[in-house]
Parts: structure tokens; C-alpha cells; sequence
């Protein structure tokens, strides 16, 4: 199976290539350039370079966030309509999970995943790995929210747990970390803080396809900005959600 995995979730972009259990290629670019103009260009150069046409992909894989609403709607826009356009499956996960598999699958300390969300809020998730089981990724055990990290730490302190943070952490956060939970606390290198689609890639052909591709949306965990305007003034009876809230 040669699966193609997408991350555009955060500054960061992310694009690999796959073939069964082994990685072909990959692409990872930490650069302040917006995904509409580097997506479609690494696509192209790593389909090329793994000597891959689009007609040889037999899956698609694509994180659904949370991270910059623009960012998230570039990939999920582009995933689905490849999946869409060549008829074959898609899969998906969040941004994340994607971090915590940046975590060594032997480590069995939880792992916290945290994404700015600006405003003294993150997007935060708990994992673990299970060593009979890491085909698919780690364990989501904290479900995936939105708020702020002090609201955060209790719950973590409260599973003591050996626990070790992934990603994007300023120096101020992990002060408040290392404030409440002490040697609980641990913090992954700034390696880990850039997402891998390699690893999704790789996990793609063990996980369950999305039924309808036209159903799938973007998973914000938080209502947009347009959103919050749009509700002071309107209801929204009468249609389906815009978007995935949790």
C-alpha cells in the first residue's frame, strides 16, 4: 500500500510517502511561508523524487488539527480532494497525536501534547503507547481540548504519572509546569516539537477509513472567530455544523 500523508496544521508543513512499512520519502519545512504556496510544490517534488504517480497511491492520510484554522482547512482541502478525485481512502488524526509519536514507542511515561492556542490558552491531548500496539499510533488517554494550561496541569497531576511534554513549550510554560508537578515533569527536545508525517504515513494502513469523505471537517476544538460573531447574531437551527466541535 503507498499511502501519502499531509500535516499542514501549524507553522510548520509536513509531507511524506510510504510504501507498506517502509518510508520513501519525507518532507518537513519549519519555515514562515503559508501552506497555500509550499504544499502543492512539495507534493509535486516528493511524488517525483519517490518516483510515485498519483495514480500509485493507494491512500491518503491527513491530520485534522487543531492549529491555525487556515492552515488546518489547507490540508484537510487538499487531502480530501485527492482522495476524492483518485477514489481511494482517507484517513485521518489529529495534530496531536501526530506530536506525541514523536515520543519512542519503548517510553512508557504519558505523554502530554500542547499547541499554542494563543490568548494564555493550548490545545492539549494525553497519550500512551502500548507496546502490543503500536501500529496505529499512541493511545489517546487526556481527550484533546481546548483551555487554558493551568486549568490543565490537575488533571495530569492527578493520573501521577511519569509524564513528558511534547512540543512548541515557551519558557514560561514549562515554568509553571515544572511549578505544579515537579519531578513529575519532563520535556521532549525541540525536535520533537516539529510534527512527522513520516510516522502517520506509516500508521495509515492500519487505520479505519473516514465513510464519507464529504462528511469529514476539520477538527478546531474551539469555534472560529466567524463563528463566534455569526452565533451573537444568528441561530443555528436549520443546518449541520460548519465545522467539528468537541
Amino acid at each position: 500500500m503507498r499511502v501519502i500523508a499531509i500535516d499542514t496544521a501549524n507553522k510548520p508543513l509536513s509531507v511524506a510517502i510510504s510504501e507498506d512499512d517502509t518510508l520513501l520519502g519525507t518532507v518537513t519545512l519549519n519555515m514562515a511561508r503559508t501552506h497555500s504556496q509550499t504544499l502543492m510544490p512539495v507534493v509535486a517534488e516528493l511524488l517525483d523524487h519517490t518516483q510515485t504517480k498519483v495514480e500509485d497511491l493507494d491512500r491518503v492520510a491527513v491530520t485534522s488539527g487543531p492549529g491555525s484554522y487556515t492552515g488546518v482547512r489547507i490540508g484537510v482541502t487538499t487531502a480530501k480532494t485527492l482522495a476524492w478525485t483518485m477514489g481511494i481512502p482517507l484517513v485521518t488524526t489529529t495534530s496531536l497525536q501526530l506530536l506525541a509519536g514523536n515520543i519512542p514507542t519503548t517510553d512508557t511515561r504519558l505523554i502530554v501534547s500542547l499547541i499554542d492556542a494563543r490568548h494564555m490558552n493550548v490545545y492539549a491531548g494525553g497519550y500512551q503507547w502500548i507496546p502490543e500496539e503500536p501500529e496505529q499510533g499512541p493511545r489517546n488517554v487526556i481527550l484533546p481540548r481546548h483551555l487554558a494550561l493551568a486549568d490543565l496541569l490537575p488533571d495530569v497531576a492527578a493520573l501521577r504519572q511519569p509524564t513528558i511534554f511534547v512540543g512548541n513549550i515557551p519558557l514560561e510554560d514549562q515554568a509553571l509546569i515544572r511549578a505544579q508537578l515537579g519531578d513529575q515533569a519532563s520535556f521532549a527536545g525541540d525536535l520533537a516539537s516539529l510534527p512527522q508525517t513520516a510516522r502517520l504515513a506509516l500508521w495509515a494502513p492500519e487505520m479505519t477509513p473516514i465513510k464519507n469523505i464529504h462528511d469529514f471537517v476539520p477538527t478546531y476544538y474551539r469555534l472560529t472567530q466567524a463563528e463566534q460573531e455569526w452565533g451573537k447574531h444568528h441561530h443555528d437551527e436549520g443546518h449541520t455544523p460548519y465545522v467539528q466541535e468537541v
